[in-house]
């Protein structure tokens, strides 16, 4: 897909919070702005004088208000980085010779429910390939282990052909085991898949079997990962919120008993409340299954899907039966800042935020 115009508000974004624009090859150093510190210089920006953040390129920069700046941006850092605005065009040409465009908040093309969902921690732009309608797409996200066996997968397949059937597009984050289950099968029922990964695009585009769902309309991937940026585990945790973010729902096949990137994004998702979190319950739970529905996730039995009901309406009922027999809405959920993390885990989600 071809770059689309983008609107000097999307502009200042980019040059503030992305690496595009820096020197060739940087990744890290570069970067710009955290989705919180956006959040921050946006909010003063949107309290001052100005009309939006794209006045800032209609001034120069003694005419600028005085009430805008942070720690991160000051006068003087954004003038430099708001002077890179050459290199930014060269930048969004490189990148769309390779197959990857760029969206914004400012956008119509970025997922508005990311945008409503996640408040501060909305990434405000997106390194994207494949197809914009995908971005629009309402959707059902599935996570869960790396580890899973073939009841997970069978749970997965099951759910991901009731989703399709009923119109809704899967979103995961392309790891091994329920998230590379869910897509495979998505794209076996036409897509769409949208995947948010933990690591660049350009990364994932080496693959043949992605780069061939992308290039026929069916996947589309976004990050706001530099392109090239390798994985990581502070990545991975950083983008499961825009899996339970994007998703009408969010499907937990399995989870680890307390710990793990499923758990953690799971009890976030429960705390902040971005989607109705379904966990998948059998006959042999896993106990972090069964810890999670005891926070306030909706018990869900795959193998008992009715073909004759819409997949909404088995999910409401799900919830009613809950809520009638447990007293779901009165459960408690733990913050995350409950829960003992690794520190190098707590870092990296320090660092997202």
């Amino acid at each position: 897909m071809e770059q689309p115009d983008l609107s000097r508000d999307s502009h200042v974004v980019l040059l503030l919070a992305s690496h595009l624009g820096g020197e060739p090859d940087g990744e890290g150093s570069d970067s710009g702005l955290g989705p919180a510190g956006w959040q921050d210089f946006a909010t003063n920006v949107a309290d001052s004088s100005l009309d939006s953040p794209g006045s800032l390129l209609e001034l120069e920069p003694d005419e600028w208000p005085t009430d805008i700046w942070t720690n991160q941006a000051n006068r003087e850092w954004v003038t430099q980085r708001l002077g890179r605005s050459t290199r930014l065009a060269m930048s969004l040409e490189d990148l769309n010779n390779r197959g990857i465009w760029v969206t914004t908040v400012y956008e119509p093309s970025y997922p508005s429910r990311l945008a409503e969902n996640l408040g501060r921690k909305v990434p405000p732009f997106l390194y994207v390939a494949g197809e914009e309608e995908h971005l629009s797409t309402t959707a059902v996200g599935f996570v869960g282990s790396r580890d899973a066996d073939e009841t997970d997968r069978g749970h997965t397949r099951r759910l991901v052909e009731k989703v399709s059937d009923d119109g809704f597009g899967i979103v995961s984050g392309g790891a091994k085991g329920i998230d590379e289950t869910s897509e495979k099968t998505g794209l076996e029922y036409g897509g769409p898949v949208i995947e948010f990964p933990a690591e660049g695009i350009h990364h994932c585009l080496q693959d043949g079997t992605i780069r061939d769902a992308v290039m026929e309309g069916q996947m589309t991937l976004a990050s706001h990962y530099h392109p090239r940026a390798s994985w990581n585990v502070g990545a991975a945790m950083g983008r499961n919120k825009l899996i339970h973010g994007f998703g009408k729902y969010t499907v937990v096949v399995r989870s680890g008993d307390e710990t793990g990137g499923t758990w953690e994004g799971s009890i976030e998702n429960l705390k902040h409340g971005w989607s109705p979190l379904l966990v998948c319950k059998d006959d042999d739970t896993p106990p972090g299954n069964e810890a999670l529905i005891k926070e306030g996730g909706i018990p869900i039995d795959p193998t008992t899907i009715p073909k004759e009901e819409s997949l909404d309406e088995w999910i409401s009922a799900q919830r009613q039966n809950v809520s009638d027999s447990v007293g779901h809405d009165d459960r408690p959920t733990r913050s995350v800042d409950e829960i003992n993390l690794p520190n190098d885990t707590q870092s990296s989600l320090n660092d997202f935020e």
